[in-house]
């Protein structure tokens, strides 16, 4: 065994040796601050320098912290809801733009639910602000339908609408980018199932609910796994998005770690949620996998 390790090393010695500054860079800008985070996750770090070992007391103070707990919620509230919306919204996309064939409008439509994935959360957040404040075009339109008794909402300032507005844009953002994979794997199903269906009398709904959607979901399983994995990491929409009004509603984790970690220095505390969201992940992530029998589709 040991002998057919050794050849097969020796075999392949090129491909290891490419290998070699990969694993450094994962080692030294992935494995070692992960570890060292996870370290101080078990400190008080010190203002001036230095460190004290609390143990588990940063855990205690964090799940007995209302504002965590809170912000665990609105992690878990809007990330989940930004996913389902985002997938459905994402392959009902790519399922129109596969029963379009010009290509002319469909490569246009395909531009214009891609372009937003492209911009920053600087300039989507902003766009939103600006649509939604009270001169903004939604307070128009409702303004022409209802006539001047209407009287302009500042929407980014309700509670009753944050989170909504969060997984509304969120999901806004990123289904051109679900729609894009989803699409890519419609275009490799064979033409002449089509064909066969609509010998057999089969309509356009009945070929997208028998042939095109059970093709994709293996797709839609790998998707469904790597988006599940961002639930709780979403840090720039919220963080360019949020104001002191709806903070209650939509401030999560990452943010309220940047605040603790970065502004108010509470490293051990900030490090120790971060390895919350880890581990929450990494749950999560497990718990979908199982739900979807992800490991089948390699089976």
């Amino acid at each position: 065994m040991k002998g057919q390790l050794k050849k097969n090393i020796l075999r392949y010695k090129e491909i290891y040796l490419l290998l070699i500054p990969v694993l450094i860079y994962f080692l030294v800008f992935s494995y070692y601050p992960l570890i060292l985070g996870i370290l101080k996750s078990f400190q008080k770090v010190k203002l001036l320098g230095g460190y004290e070992m609390v143990g588990f007391n940063n855990y205690k103070e964090i799940f007995g912290d209302r504002q965590y707990r809170q912000a665990f919620m609105n992690s878990l509230a809007v990330g989940g809801g930004t996913f389902l919306l985002q997938f459905v919204w994402g392959l009902l996309i790519a399922v129109l733009l596969n029963e379009i064939k010009n290509k002319a409008p469909k490569s246009l439509f395909q531009t214009v639910t891609y372009i937003p994935y492209l911009l920053s959360w600087s300039v989507v957040g902003g766009l939103w602000i600006s649509i939604l404040s009270p001169a903004g075009m939604v307070n128009g339109i409702m303004r022409a339908v209802l006539g001047n008794s209407y009287s302009p909402m500042v929407f980014m300032s309700e509670g009753r609408f944050a989170r909504s507005i969060m997984i509304f844009t969120g999901a806004w953002k990123g289904a051109g980018y679900f729609a894009a994979l989803f699409l890519a794997a419609m275009i490799g199903i064979d033409s002449a199932l089509y064909e066969s269906a609509r010998m057999d009398g089969a309509t356009r709904i009945k070929q997208i609910r028998y042939i095109t959607l059970p093709v994709i979901v293996p797709t839609m399983k790998v998707v469904a796994v790597l988006s599940v994995m961002g639930i709780l990491r979403n840090f720039d929409q919220i963080f360019v998005m949020m104001n002191a009004s709806i903070s209650d509603k939509v401030k999560n984790l990452l943010v309220l770690i940047y605040e603790q970690g970065i502004i108010q220095f509470n490293v051990g505390t900030a490090t120790a949620a971060a390895t919350v969201v880890l581990i929450a992940t990494l749950l999560i992530t497990s718990a979908i996998r199982k739900i979807l029998k992800y490991d089948e589709i390699y089976s």
